[in-house]
């Protein structure tokens, strides 16, 4: 007796093997059979699923996500479910939502999450709990929430620290006795379900008040001390943002991210490999610090995508442009203000000039304003503008793309 039987589908298994048409029945939340096109005819099945013209496959894993907040009013980790991914991992970067030791650390990390993740605040204040102080608790919260995907969470230098050494967190490195308790605090959050150590040392991280987030304030030494608490907690693993996972690894960031790996007794991945032709020096140099790292008998390994993937920019919250060279000087200003900065032809040229400068760097490939797509409008002047591209708009009214 099957539970389920899923028919007329297109089998993509996940061997590598090609795909075939093939017929799956489940039980007891396994598959427990997979056949050729009708010859589970016979079974009885609870379910039947007509998946004709349809591909089935294993649920994808996505191992880079920051789903640690929308988790709880988004259970289904939307949009990842729409495409087939079965599997998130939250908790990357060196930013998890616990453990915390005082609620002074909620109130920072949501800001900081504002910040580094351009999530809206309102939602982080309205659709999360805080009401957890260990990492055993967060999980705990994740669960009784109820949620229709799997999920993992790493756990975050930025946290640990928070919870450590509070405002110290921020400019200053720890002192021995802190790096312990850190130690300390991680290895109740392994044991309690984390999936691995999270951290991050990106130039591009920078909490609400400007300053770098806390894990950019450690020395090499608490990193390491951490990855060797990992190498004690089995089926752990590592994760690591830096400045030359966006432009090129620097030969002391090699030696880290191989140490670290050593260490810990465990891969590290990084994230992310992007292939671009206006810069073919950094994604050589990337792949070869990898296989540094290897010949050294540490795994290091880049996350990539094979696809190129659209970001979404809002003109009103934190988004990458802000990362642009004195984009910040502008877009940091209250709404109104903001607004009437834009509507100087000055400030407009000078935003377009420093996109375009050296200084703007790996950001500089935000710059084909052509390209940009209209997404949400909020005036009766942009009413139909939505699913359009600034450059057609631009023709039509005689205009440059920018201004």
């Amino acid at each position: 007796m099957l539970d389920t039987l899923i028919i007329g589908g297109t089998l993509v298994d996940g061997t590598g093997a090609d795909a075939r048409p093939a017929d799956i029945g489940i039980a007891d939340g396994r598959i427990v059979a997979v056949a050729g096109p009708g010859e589970l005819a016979d079974a009885n099945a609870a379910e039947t699923i007509d998946a004709t013209g349809l591909v089935v496959c294993p649920g994808f894993i996505d191992p880079h996500t920051h789903y640690d907040a929308q988790i709880f009013w988004d259970p289904r980790a939307t949009p990842s479910n729409t495409f087939g991914v079965t599997t998130v991992v939250g908790g990357n970067c060196g930013f998890s939502l616990a453990p915390l030791s005082h609620p002074s650390d909620g109130e920072y990390l949501k800001r900081m999450m504002v910040k580094v993740e351009g999530m809206e605040l309102a939602a982080l204040e309205q659709g999360v709990p805080w009401d957890w102080e260990s990492f055993a608790d967060y999980l705990r919260a994740v669960e009784n929430r109820g949620i229709g995907v799997n999920a993992g969470f790493m756990v975050g230098h930025c946290a640990l620290r928070r919870a450590v050494m509070r405002d110290d967190a921020v400019g200053h490195e720890a002192n021995d006795d802190q790096i312990a308790l850190m130690r300390a605090l991680l290895a109740e959050s392994l044991a309690a379900g984390g999936l691995g150590f999270s951290t991050g040392r990106s130039y591009t991280h920078n909490d609400w008040d400007g300053q770098p987030v806390p894990s950019r304030w450690a020395s090499e030494e608490e990193v390491l001390e951490l990855c060797r608490e990992t190498a004690t907690h089995d089926g752990t693993t590592l994760e690591w943002v830096a400045d030359g996972c966006m432009k090129g690894f620097s030969a002391e960031e090699t030696d880290l991210m191989t140490r670290m790996s050593l260490e810990a007794r465990r891969p590290l991945n990084w994230n992310v490999l992007t292939i671009d032709s206006a810069r073919p020096d950094d994604y050589r140099n990337q792949i070869a610090a990898c296989e540094q790292a290897a010949d050294a008998g540490a795994i290091v390994i880049a996350l990539t995508m094979p696809i190129l993937v659209g970001m979404n920019m809002n003109l009103g919250t934190f988004c990458a442009l802000h990362m642009l060279p004195g984009w910040p000087d502008v877009f940091g200003l209250p709404i109104a203000e903001r607004m009437e900065a834009l509507r100087r032809p000055e400030t407009l040229i000078s935003l377009e000039n420093s996109a375009a400068s050296p200084e703007a760097g790996v950001f500089s490939r935000l710059t084909g304003w052509s390209d940009y797509v209209i997404g949400d409008t909020y005036s009766a002047a942009n009413e139909g503008l939505k699913g359009r591209r600034i450059g057609d708009i631009a023709r039509e009214r005689g205009q440059r793309d920018f201004f």
